[in-house]
């Protein structure tokens, strides 16, 4: 059966070319012929008959059409002619001016197709899609903020029930990252379009953006429901799913995407990630593979290459690990002072600038590194504002001694201040340096302790229960409150709070300040309980007895192969003691066994050599 747009289309053909029968002189049929060809693709005639059109009549509309066809051929000189020529023909007419600034835009000649754009829009100043097409052309050239003005006056000008300036102003928002308010727009267009599941799919995925999952997943699952799903919107469900710790309903749902886009591999990518989590690692190193073979060079094969690394870091995989590890790097954001090259760990006379990424934790974590990079080369070390007292308060310990001794160690506090010759990021520092296993060092800040008040001889427990919940898959990692409740139960025990904004009946507060003060405080704690945080890493560098709630499939550095198999130790933070969630169930559910299981290791009469035994 002929698709209809195709069949109607060809009934217009025919139907204009047996009118030209009967007037075979008329340019209004032969230009109507003319457009009847242009929209079958059949350029060639219509070329042929607007060419006759405009020797009859050299009208502006004929010329254009004369000039689009000849454009779809390859004639381009021929086709700017004639739509120069349109213009000079009829210049109060914006099409002309619009097909005109086509042409030169294709041409490179931006700044004249551009004036030629708003000569048309100010011909028709209160016409919604002349503002459109000049706010798509902004966004092309890297205007966007004169293009998301432009979409904006394009949507108030717009009918009340208009859809596509509203979806285009949406989608040029959430590409400029503002979900917030491209949200709004979003919900509007989906209730202009209650039928139709790509809307009610496209506002799903902006709530996921902004971490309302429990929306993101009603709305998506209606679009599911409304037609046969797209690829894309069962991959989004699951990662909303995935989000909120149904990772074999996630898994499910990536794996419908799959049947209906094999080859998608974004879709490979987002269930290799939850397989990983859900510990079934050789199948997800296999798609993570396979998206590398299939897309070499692309985005997502840079994702899966950084996807493997922690994969193979979490195996103790370390040294292809840290090779892979480092595909981050083009993935997140770029490191201050663009003027420098990146450092290549080779011995250096030259000052290097080591800075941080993203995570405080990372940061935290990766900082161990310092001493030896100083071994190759002078270094300038970037320090987070939050973290710059205590750093330097710790610089007395001797781990920092040969580095700050021999002068090859230097804190700042701005890149600017640095006049390192080359940089380098923290956590590339296993690789550049060309570790295997982890370093291991011994606490490595520091910070006199608060001296809380005694508390009757109560054991001192700082809990941090839940992180950033800007981080997508925060919903996994961090404790409600309130199912806390076995632990907060147990006697003895005199609480402070670390989650520093929220401080519930009964806890000890940390007093304002940077992690100096958190640190004090810390130093004078019996045990820290936290989930997997920066609270965790700051516990870790300086020693304190570190329980660690962790979430099934978690982050690589808490996984097995970074933990000794003789010792029990961790690789990273020898005093840890870690209570896993043992399934993949409902976070809830999961959280049960391993908040019970730190109840019952709890007691008054706890040292804190009792506490940092081997992992749970």
């Amino acid at each position: 059966m002929k698709d209809k747009s195709v069949s109607s289309a060809e009934d217009v053909f025919m139907d204009m070319k047996a009118r030209l029968a009967e007037k075979p002189d008329d340019p209004v049929l032969q230009h109507a012929l003319a457009c009847a060809a242009y929209d079958l693709g059949r350029y060639d005639i219509a070329v042929a008959y607007a060419g006759r059109a405009v020797r009859a009549d050299p009208r502006g509309a004929f010329h254009v059409t004369l000039g689009l066809a000849l454009r779809r051929l390859g004639h381009r000189e021929a086709a700017r002619s004639a739509l120069h020529v349109s213009v000079l023909t009829d210049p109060d007419n914006p099409s002309t001016h619009l097909a005109f600034s086509e042409s030169l835009e294709e041409d490179g000649e931006v700044l004249d197709a551009e004036a030629e754009l708003r000569l048309a829009v100010d011909m028709r100043p209160l016409e919604a899609g002349y503002h459109l097409v000049l706010a798509r052309f902004l966004e092309r050239h890297g205007r966007l903020s004169e293009a998301l003005s432009v979409a904006r006056r394009a949507t108030r000008l717009a009918a009340s029930d208009d859809v596509m300036t509203r979806q285009y102003e949406a989608s040029l928002l959430a590409r400029m990252g503002e979900v917030q308010q491209a949200e709004p727009l979003f919900a509007r267009i989906r209730g202009l379009c209650p039928h139709d599941p790509a809307a009610w799919a496209n506002h799903g995925a902006i709530l996921f953006e902004l971490g309302r999952l429990d929306e993101a997943r009603e709305v998506l699952e209606q679009a599911v429901t409304m037609a046969a799903p797209a690829a894309e919107t069962l991959s989004n469900l699951g990662l909303v799913r995935m989000a909120l710790g149904d990772l074999f309903g996630a898994d499910r749902l990536f794996s419908a995407a799959q049947s209906v886009r094999p080859d998608d591999t974004r879709i490979m990518l987002n269930r290799g990630t939850c397989l990983s989590d859900l510990g079934q690692r050789v199948e997800a190193e296999r798609l993570f593979r396979d998206v590398m073979t299939r897309r070499p060079g692309s985005t997502d094969a840079v994702r899966a290459r950084f996807n493997l690394g922690t994969i193979q870091l979490a195996e103790g995989r370390f040294s292809e690990g840290w090779r892979n590890f480092e595909a981050r790097r083009t993935l997140v954001q770029s490191l201050p002072r663009p003027d420098l090259p990146v450092w290549d760990g080779r011995e250096t006379s030259h000052p290097v600038l080591l800075c941080g990424e993203q995570g405080l934790g990372d940061y935290l974590q990766f900082l161990r590194y310092v001493p030896q990079a100083a071994q190759r080369a002078p270094i300038d070390l970037l320090v987070p504002e939050t973290l710059f007292s205590l750093l330097q308060e710790s610089l007395e310990l001797p781990f920092w001694a040969e580095a700050c001794k021999t002068g090859r160690l230097r804190v700042c506090s701005s890149a600017q201040d640095s006049h390192a010759k080359t940089k380098a990021s923290l956590l590339s520092l296993p690789s550049l340096l060309e570790e295997a296993e982890p370093y291991s060092a011994g606490p490595y800040l520091h910070r006199t302790a608060a001296q809380l008040p005694e508390s009757a001889r109560k054991m001192r427990v700082g809990l941090c229960w839940e992180g950033n919940p800007g981080y997508r898959f925060d919903r996994r990692r961090s404790i409600s409150f309130e199912w806390l409740e076995p632990l907060l139960s147990v006697p003895g025990v005199a609480w402070c709070s670390l989650v520093l904004a929220k401080i519930p009946d009964g806890f000890r507060e940390i007093p304002e300040g940077d992690l100096s003060v958190t640190a004090a405080v810390m130093r004078d704690l019996d045990l820290v309980i936290a989930v997997d945080t920066a609270m965790a890493h700051l516990a870790g560098a300086l020693g304190v007895p570190l329980w660690l709630f962790n979430r099934f499939g978690g982050d690589w550095r808490w996984a097995s192969g970074n933990w000794d198999a003789e010792t029990g130790k961790h690789l990273w933070y020898p005093q840890t003691r870690m209570f896993a969630q043992q399934t993949a169930d409902m976070p809830e559910q999961a959280w049960k066994k391993p908040i019970a299981d730190a109840a019952r290791a709890v007691w008054p009469d706890a040292t804190p050599s009792s506490l940092s035994s081997s992992a749970a």
